[in-house]
């Protein structure tokens, strides 16, 4: 761990000058990992934005994400564990500023949660199957800042239904 942080600090040290902001007409992808806020389990995930100007409105990037988490609730005789596969779409208004390395906007996500629940304990037990699962409708707003022309480190925190909120650390790729 250590390493990988001083491989991203030097490469945040070497690349003074760069231009790489949001740039219309091409494609970023890249792995997220981050934190659920549903029973603080680990998610990890994928970004997928194509940036586009939009005329007397601004920069904005349409796409696709998606996320996997699992966590567990526990009780005196066994106990909850849930699974989550969310898959969407999404649009993001990005902020022109007047640097190239910073990248900052706000968005909004549509997708479906694929969950699933299961019972870990004695058969029988008094507890019915929750529901889980569906549609969801969120909010997220987030950063890339270029560390090359074509790579970006990224944060972005969303919001939405289904009780769901979550913190992305990730790196995106521009193609």
């Amino acid at each position: 761990m250590k390493q990988l942080l001083s491989v991203l600090l030097l490469a945040l040290l070497f690349t003074g000058f760069i231009n790489a902001q949001f740039t219309p007409n091409k494609h970023y992808l890249g792995p997220s990992i981050g934190l659920s806020f549903l029973g603080s389990a680990p998610q990890f995930g994928a970004n997928y934005e194509y940036s586009m100007d939009v005329k007397n409105f601004g920069r904005v990037g349409i796409g696709g994400i998606i996320r996997y988490w699992s966590y567990s609730e526990s009780f005196y005789d066994g106990g909850w564990k849930y699974t989550d596969v969310l898959i969407g779409a999404q649009g993001n208004y990005h902020f022109k500023l007047d640097t190239d390395k910073f990248d900052p906007w706000i968005g909004l996500t549509l997708a479906y949660d694929a969950g699933s629940v299961s019972w870990d304990g004695p058969s029988g037990s008094i507890y019915s199957s929750p529901t889980y699962g569906g549609f969801f409708i969120g909010a997220n707003a987030g950063a890339r800042y270029w560390v090359s022309p074509t790579v970006g480190v990224s944060a972005r925190v969303g919001f939405g239904s289904l009780s769901y909120g979550g913190l992305d650390l990730g790196v995106d790729f521009k193609f």
